[in-house]
């Protein structure tokens, strides 16, 4: 049955919290879990004491088979004990919570009459107290001015109420503490706990683990919507997700968090990984763009700067011809301006190449710093490549880098709002279902006492 939610005019919240069923169903599990153990221990005791086995390995087998009797015997001792606690808690529990439960409805009622009482016009309790007099015959100032008879027992039957159920909060107090203590005695016994029992218990009990993967979370569903507008902060929104993923991890793991929690991590996660990886690649294809455009500027100011150079040869050989003969000075000469005009067609070359690789990023303009959502060094890279497609259209390269960048482009756009729409529908599920949410991950991700899920 569902705990009451609205405890005034008594408390803030219920103080006798707990659920008798599931503990009963823990009990019901743990009774299945303690006669396994007792049948498994009775077998391998009888493994150990059988005459029949024959050869070098029957005396260690029946070493190891007792010695794994009597741990399962341990084992055994503390279910059944354990049980008994929890079937004593249960009892006591449910007794608790009907007192309470009984109180905080007598206190209702009480406070129903005190706020009916309160809401009266003046002109009916100056009437009722009219009435009152005529009947006492307004013995003295003490008596015309005495309270309601019905008002005076609706305010004691609501102190009376709110002591009972202190007292019952008392005794859920005191008896919690009682079987606890007992719980943990029947544990201390000579079985050791392996390091992975302690490491759950260690999670169960860090409430901080729980506590900064709320906070981080908030934080990176907070840096993962800004980071559709500046792509730049992905990289804090892929940390913070990874972070708060492999909390969720842990407490999955262990038996304290919910795995649906840890498959939207991983959705996340990869949304916010692909973002950073397609901002990176823009960033890329936009350098490798600039440096084949160089390429380009180069060869065509060398090829430029050798046609001259071939006319001007040419026109040279033509003079030569009319004359008689060519002396070796002459060689010489022509040999050496060859020389320089080379070197000028590299040094063409050169400057064209270093004027297309440090040429000045593009200013973009509103529409397109929105088509980058909102980040101007992304939207400049996108155009600077399509700049660069545009000087040199015969160039296959430009012309597919252009292309995958506006892939790339939208392969962030979509995994910012992917990621970030998960997630946002993550955090609201409870306010819009009412709670629904939460409790249906559980079912789908929460081992069940007594079945083969737990």
């Amino acid at each position: 049955m569902a705990r009451p939610k609205d405890w005034q005019p008594l408390r803030e919240s219920d103080p006798v919290p707990g659920d008798p069923v599931t503990v009963r169903e823990q009990v019901k599990h743990m009774k299945t879990i303690a006669e396994y153990l007792r049948t498994q221990a009775a077998a391998l005791n009888a493994m150990a004491d059988a005459d029949n086995l024959k050869g070098q390995y029957a005396e260690k087998l029946g070493e190891d088979s007792r010695a794994l009797g009597r741990k399962l015997d341990e084992a055994e001792d503390r279910y059944r004990e354990v049980k008994g606690h929890l079937s004593g808690w249960a009892e006591d529990l449910e007794g608790f919570q009907k007192r309470a439960d009984k109180a905080l409805g007598d206190a209702k009622d009480a406070q129903r009459i005190i706020d009916a009482h309160e809401n009266k016009p003046d002109s009916d309790k100056k009437a009722k107290d009219g009435d009152e007099k005529d009947k006492k015959g307004d013995k003295d100032d003490k008596d015309s001015d005495s309270e309601d008879p019905a008002l005076k027992k609706a305010k004691e039957d609501l102190s009376n109420a709110r002591g009972r159920l202190n007292s019952a909060a008392g005794d859920y107090d005191e008896r919690a503490s009682h079987y606890a203590g007992k719980i943990r005695k029947s544990i201390d016994d000579d079985m050791e706990d392996s390091w992975w029992n302690d490491f759950k218990a260690w999670v169960a009990d860090a409430d901080w683990i729980g506590d900064w993967a709320d906070i981080l979370s908030w934080a990176a569903t907070i840096v993962g919507i800004a980071a559709m507008f500046f792509p730049a902060l992905g990289v804090i929104a892929l940390v913070l997700t990874a972070i708060v993923a492999v909390a969720h991890l842990v407490q999955a793991a262990t038996g304290n968090g919910s795995w649906f929690d840890v498959v939207m991590d991983i959705g996340a996660l990869k949304m916010a990984r692909n973002g950073v990886k397609a901002a990176k690649a823009i960033k890329m294809l936009q350098q490798s763009s600039r440096k084949a455009a160089s390429g380009v500027a180069k060869e065509g100011a060398e090829a430029g700067a050798a046609a001259t150079r071939k006319n001007a040869i040419k026109n040279a050989a033509k003079g030569e011809k009319k004359k008689a003969g060519r002396s070796g000075g002459d060689r010489q000469r022509n040999r050496a301006r060859r020389l320089k005009m080379e070197q000028k067609n590299r040094t063409a070359g050169k400057k064209a190449g270093e004027e297309v690789r440090d040429a000045e990023m593009p200013q973009i303009t509103a529409q397109e710093k929105a088509g980058a959502l909102g980040d101007a060094q992304l939207g400049k890279q996108v155009k600077d490549i399509n700049k660069w497609r545009d000087a040199y259209p015969d160039n296959t390269k430009l012309a597919d880098n252009a292309r995958e960048a506006a892939r790339q482009k939208d392969a962030l756009r979509g995994s910012w709002a992917v990621g970030t729409g998960l997630d946002a529908a993550d955090k609201s599920g409870d306010s819009v279902s009412g709670g629904e949410y939460s409790r249906m991950k559980d079912r789908m991700t929460t081992p069940v006492p007594g079945t083969s899920r737990w």
